[in-house]
Formats: structure tokens, sequence, C-alpha cells
């Protein structure tokens, strides 16, 4: 694969490969992630505003507890703490997704660098199987990779630069970042000889990739 066919794929364009190799990012890719950024906050404001109202039914079920048992201390004291969990419940996610709605983008630029794999990786949940997504991984950075990516991007070692914002869930649970976060990509040696990558099972190495000792065995 061509320079330029590596700028097609992942859409940069020289200009963009000069600004990242000097840790830049330029106006033209932050303009890219302003539009997604906003986008995000656009529906994060609609989900934190709905766990607000649905964590404002708290209070109103409390007062109204108040008001009808009133003269039943246990029931009271059962309904206005059911009616304090609930709210807390719900508004705490509320008041999360809305703090990041209000947060400043951030463009820091990072840096990987090693052999590139495509990797098959089954999802699962609870042991159960849900689905295989494939990954682009290079220099143990993970990016979610697109179906025609594998048989297209030759087998060797790259650089790549990429937006650094980590991906996590609550669990803490690390997952790989979007493809659209790569900034730009180059192929370290070019060997037009090299096969096309082709997705290999999770956790399988390909022949040919093991550690080389330092007698080069």
């Amino acid at each position: 694969m061509s320079d330029t066919e590596l700028m097609k794929t992942f859409k940069f364009d020289e200009a963009d490969q000069a600004a990242n190799l000097a840790g830049r990012i330029t106006k033209k890719q932050k303009a890219r992630f302003i539009a997604e950024d906003k986008s995000r906050k656009k529906r994060g404001r609609v989900v934190g505003m709905l766990l607000l109202v649905i964590a404002a039914l708290g209070p109103l079920f409390m007062a109204y507890a108040w008001i009808k048992y009133a003269g039943v201390i246990s029931m009271t004291i059962v309904d206005l703490s059911t009616g304090a969990i609930w709210m807390l419940v719900w508004g705490i996610p509320g008041v999360y997704v809305l703090s990041r709605v209000f947060a400043r983008p951030e463009f820091k630029i990072a840096k990987a660098e090693g052999h590139a794999r495509i990797i098959d990786v089954q999802s699962s949940y609870a042991n159960n199987r849900v689905g295989v997504h494939q990954e682009l991984q290079i220099g143990g950075k993970r990016f979610m990779a697109a179906k025609g990516l594998a048989g297209v991007v030759p087998e060797n070692e790259y650089i790549v630069y990429y937006l650094d914002r980590l991906v996590k869930k609550p669990s803490g649970i690390t997952y790989p970042s979007a493809a659209e976060d790569i900034l730009s990509i180059i192929m370290v040696e070019k060997e037009e000889a090299n096969p096309p990558l082709q997705a290999v099972p999770e956790g399988e190495v390909k022949e040919g990739e093991g550690l080389k000792t330092k007698d080069g065995e």
C-alpha cells in the first residue's frame, strides 16, 4: 500500500502527517474532533436531563409518603428512605453525565510504534458470546478496525499518531479506541512483497512474530 492509499484509508494528508510528526494536531483534525464532541455532548445533555427528571420523582414520592403516612412512623421512614435512594441512584449518574457535557475537549497527541496485527476479538458477557469484532493493534495500542481493513493494509512495522483519550467504562476495563482517533499512520519498512494483514483469532501469534534472541535465533 502506498502512502497515498494509507492517507485515503485513514483520512489524513501530508500537512496532517507533518504536523503530527512535530507533535501537533492540525486545525482540520481539531475541527473534526470538535464536531464529534458537539454531537456527543448533545446526546449527553438529553441523557443527563432525562436522568435528573427521573431522579426528581424521588422527592415527589417522599412528599407523598410524608402526607399519606404522617401518622405511621415506620411506613414514613421506609418510604422516605426509598425516595432518597431513588434520587441518589438516578441523580448521581445524571450529574456525572452533565458534568462531562461542560468539560472542554482536550487535544493531546500520542504515538505508538510496532508490528501491525488485526485481531478477531470475541466479545462476551457473563460467559455468553455476543459477537466478534476486529481490532487493529500496533505497539500495544488497540483500535477498532473497519471490516474492510483486513486484507488491505500490508503486514509491516508502523508508527501511528492518535488522539490520546482513555476509553474506560465504570468497571475500569479499558476498551479499544475508535478508528477515527487515528490521526496519521506511517509504514516504517516499505517492503512491497509483504502480504496484506489477515485477521487472526485473539491471543494467536502469527509465525515469524516471536521474540528474537541476542544471537538472532
